[in-house]
């Protein structure tokens, strides 16, 4: 069997657990990597192709998607998205690649006020204007974050600080993200796929009092939420490992779209095209429960 599919970002979390789902389907997968470390040396006990790529140089991605009919798009996030998607889509089309599943975000609209997520929007266009059948992937919130965003002062104080009140959003497990990846690049119907944007959530909204509570349900914790300015909320996350400065511009900005109201809505998109239900955000904080407690 030939290798035809390619996932980019592949050891980022939503990347893995694509290459896990279409691995446990016997499928065969190449993984762009930008370092060889003990991360792809993981990949590769699963079976997997690991190739060497940088989205800034046109050559490696060459070299990447040589052979290759389907890929996933997954850009770090950092800044320079557009630039990254046309090289992509330049050696998508000399491939003759056949699909592109693009990672994008809810609520990538051009109205926006975050350039992070004006860059979602003209990143989704350029693969469109490319004609490599692209398909774009749009999650909510992604339960990860929280990670970075709660587990700390959980851990420490059993609070969770956080602006925006009064407003509602989805959350959305990585896995699941990473099984509609894997189920649309090896769905023989790729032309139910092409040209659609998926709005990925999980299966319910929270406020961020809900957020606590369904923490401090896991951990059989009480856990107080603090309302606090954005401001103070950027000032307290930016040096935690996951955040970097550009995560830290956006996340400002970013605060506006969830107070207005963006993210608060699901869909059955995961269900459709999975065959389950979405995984629960309470699922992924037992999953990591250990963070969460001092």
């Amino acid at each position: 069997m030939k290798t035809e599919i390619l996932i980019t970002g592949a050891t980022g979390t939503t990347s893995q657990y694509a290459i896990q789902h279409l691995v446990d389907k016997g499928i065969k997968v190449r993984a762009m990597v930008r370092t060889i470390d003990e991360r792809s040396k993981q990949l590769e006990a699963l079976g997997v192709e690991v190739v060497k790529g940088d989205f800034m140089d046109i050559n490696s991605l060459r070299l990447a998607l040589k052979d290759i009919k389907r890929a996933l798009f997954c850009y770090p996030f950092t800044d320079h998205l557009p630039k990254a998607a046309a090289y992509f889509a330049k050696v998508a089309k000399e491939e003759n690649v056949e699909m592109v599943v693009e990672m994008s975000q809810m609520g990538a609209k051009e109205d926006t006020p975050s350039p992070a997520t004006q860059n979602h929007v003209i990143t989704e266009s350029i693969f469109d204007w490319a004609n490599v059948g692209a398909v774009h992937i749009r999650p909510g919130l992604f339960a990860w974050n929280y990670l970075g965003f709660a587990a700390p002062t959980v851990a420490s104080q059993q609070k969770f600080y956080y602006p925006n009140s009064e407003a509602n959003y989805t959350i959305i497990h990585p896995k699941d993200i990473g099984e509609v990846v894997a189920e649309i690049l090896s769905d023989d119907k790729k032309n139910k796929h092409i040209g659609k944007r998926y709005d990925l959530t999980g299966n319910k909204t929270y406020s961020a009092s809900d957020v606590a509570k369904s923490i401090g349900d896991v951990l059989n914790q009480d856990i107080e939420y603090i309302p606090i300015t954005v401001d103070q909320w950027i000032d307290a996350i930016k040096d935690h490992p996951t955040i970097n400065p550009f995560l830290a511009k956006h996340l400002r900005e970013f605060s506006s779209e969830v107070s207005d109201g963006r993210f608060n809505r699901t869909t059955t998109i995961v269900k459709d095209i999975t065959g389950h239900e979405p995984r629960s955000f309470e699922e992924y904080i037992a999953e990591h429960k250990a963070v969460f407690l001092n």
